[in-house]
C-alpha cells in the first residue's frame, strides 16, 4: 500500500524539483552593465559648383542615300546594240556620257518616209496656192462687183495643204528625237546602281534600262529624340515661307568604321523633315555631304550609298547651367546639399543632359551651394553630417564614373541608421 502511494507522488516530487532549480538559476544571474552610446555622424565628401558655359555633343545615327536617285527607261523600241563598260553596277560616268545604244535603223528609214511625206505636202500646198491665185484673176476677168466668196478663192483647200504641211513637219521632227533617242546618255555626274539591260537585248517603250544616282553629294537621315532637338538651333516651317530661306548652316560630323579605322566627313545640315515617326515618336534631320568619292590625300576611302554611319552634332551655346558627376544623382532627379551648418538636404533638380560621366543640371541648383558626392542614399533629409574632404569649383571636375565611394571591397556602405544610434 504504501509503495503504491509512493509511485503516484513521484511525478509531482520531480515536477516540484525542477520548478525550484529553474527559480534558483533565474534569480542568480550576474547583472548587464551598460556600455556607453556614442552617436556617429555621416561623413561626406562635398563640392563647390558654380555654372559654367555647355553645349551638348549630340550623338545619332543613320544610313547613307543617294540625293539624286533615278531611273532611265526608254522611250523607243529596238534592239541594244551597245553597251558603255562603265554600265555595271559601281561604274561612274559624266553628265553628257553615253551609257547605251538602240538600233536606229528603223527610225532612220521612219525618217526619210516623213521627208518624203512633207516633200509632197509642200507641193500640194505650193498648187493650192497657185490655183487659189488663179481664181482671183479669173474672177476679176468676169468683172464681177462683188467680192467673191472663200469657196471660189480656194481659201479652205489652201488652209488644208498648209494643214497638211505642219503636219509632215511634226512627222518629221517626232522621227528625229526618236532616232535621238536611241542613244541613251547620262544627266548628270553619277554611279550606276543597277543594270536591267545588256547588248542584244530587245526593249519596248517604258522598260526599265538602268538606276543611276548622282555623286555630288549624298544624304544622311539622323532621327532625334524631344529632348536632342529641344538643344540643336533647328528652324521652324511655317505655311507660306520657303524651306530654301530658312536653311540653316551648322556642321555636323559623319564617322564611319571601315575595318579597324574610324573615318570622318564634314557634313551641313539640309533640312528638317516635316512629319514624326509614329513608331519612334523621332523627327528626322538630313545631313548632305559633298563630293563623297573625291578622292584626298589621306587615303580615305569614299562614303557608300547604303553605309550605316554615325553622326555627332554640336548643340548651341547654354550659360548658367551646373554640370555635376552623375554618381551624384540619386534616383532619377535627386541631390544632395550639404547647407552652412553641414545639415545634409535632399533636393529634386531638373536634368537637362546626361552624359557618360555628367549630368547636365538646368533647374535647382544655385551657384556656390556644396553638392555632396559620397553614396548615402538612406540619410535621413536634414541629417548633420561631417565634411572630410571639400573639393573646388564642380567646373573643372573630372568625372571617372565612381558609383559610391564606400562601397569598396570590404567596407559597407554609409547610411543614416548609424545617425540614429
Amino acid at each position: 500500500m504504501n509503495l503504491k502511494k509512493i509511485k503516484l507522488f513521484l511525478p509531482l516530487l520531480v515536477i516540484f524539483a525542477a520548478v525550484a532549480i529553474a527559480f534558483v538559476i533565474t534569480s542568480s544571474k550576474p547583472e548587464v552593465k551598460k556600455r556607453p552610446h556614442h552617436k556617429k555622424q555621416l561623413s561626406v565628401e562635398v563640392v563647390e559648383i558654380k555654372p559654367v558655359e555647355w553645349s551638348a555633343n549630340i550623338k545619332t545615327q543613320g544610313t547613307v542615300e543617294a540625293r539624286t536617285l533615278t531611273t532611265l527607261i526608254s522611250r523607243v523600241s529596238g534592239e541594244v546594240t551597245w553597251v558603255s563598260d562603265e554600265l555595271k553596277p559601281g561604274g561612274f560616268f559624266e553628265k553628257g556620257d553615253k551609257l547605251l545604244k538602240i538600233d536606229p535603223i528603223d527610225y532612220q528609214l521612219v525618217i526619210k518616209s516623213v521627208e518624203a511625206e512633207l516633200a509632197e505636202a509642200r507641193f500640194m500646198l505650193d498648187e493650192e496656192r497657185a490655183q487659189a491665185a488663179q481664181a482671183v484673176m479669173n474672177w476679176k476677168r468676169l468683172g464681177r462687183a462683188e467680192t467673191p466668196g472663200d469657196l471660189v478663192l480656194r481659201k479652205p483647200q489652201l488652209a488644208k495643204a498648209k494643214a497638211v504641211v505642219e503636219s509632215a513637219k511634226a512627222k518629221l521632227q517626232r522621227a528625229r528625237l526618236d532616232l535621238k533617242r536611241t542613244v541613251i546618255k547620262a544627266p548628270y555626274a553619277g554611279r550606276v546602281l543597277e543594270q536591267y539591260v545588256d547588248i542584244g537585248q530587245f526593249v519596248s517603250a517604258g522598260n526599265n534600262l538602268v538606276q543611276l544616282f548622282a555623286i555630288d553629294r549624298v544624304e544622311v537621315r539622323l532621327p532625334l529624340t524631344d529632348k536632342q532637338r529641344e538643344l540643336l538651333d533647328l528652324p521652324r516651317y511655317y505655311r507660306g515661307e520657303s524651306v530654301a530661306n530658312t536653311k540653316k548652316k551648322f556642321p555636323i560630323v559623319i564617322k564611319a568604321k571601315i575595318g579597324a579605322v574610324t573615318h570622318s566627313w564634314k557634313s551641313q545640315f539640309s533640312r528638317l523633315e516635316g512629319a514624326m515617326n509614329r513608331d519612334t515618336r523621332q523627327q528626322y534631320i538630313v545631313a548632305e555631304i559633298d563630293d563623297p568619292y573625291r578622292r584626298d590625300s589621306t587615303g580615305r576611302p569614299p562614303l557608300e550609298v547604303g553605309q550605316f554611319v554615325q553622326a555627332e552634332i554640336k548643340g548651341r551655346q547654354m550659360n548658367g547651367v551646373f554640370a555635376i558627376p552623375r554618381s551624384a544623382v540619386h534616383g532619377e532627379n535627386e541631390v544632395m546639399i550639404v547647407d552652412e551648418s553641414n545639415h545634409l538636404l535632399r533636393r529634386n533638380v531638373e536634368i537637362l543632359w546626361e552624359e557618360e560621366n555628367r549630368a547636365i543640371i538646368r533647374k535647382g541648383l544655385v551657384a556656390g551651394e556644396r553638392l555632396c558626392l559620397s553614396y548615402v542614399p538612406f540619410a535621413a533629409n536634414n541629417s548633420v553630417v561631417r565634411v572630410i574632404s571639400e573639393k573646388g569649383n564642380a567646373k573643372g571636375l573630372k568625372s571617372d564614373g565612381r558609383k559610391r565611394p564606400d562601397s569598396e571591397k570590404g567596407k559597407k556602405p554609409v547610411t543614416g541608421r548609424e545617425n540614429s544610434e
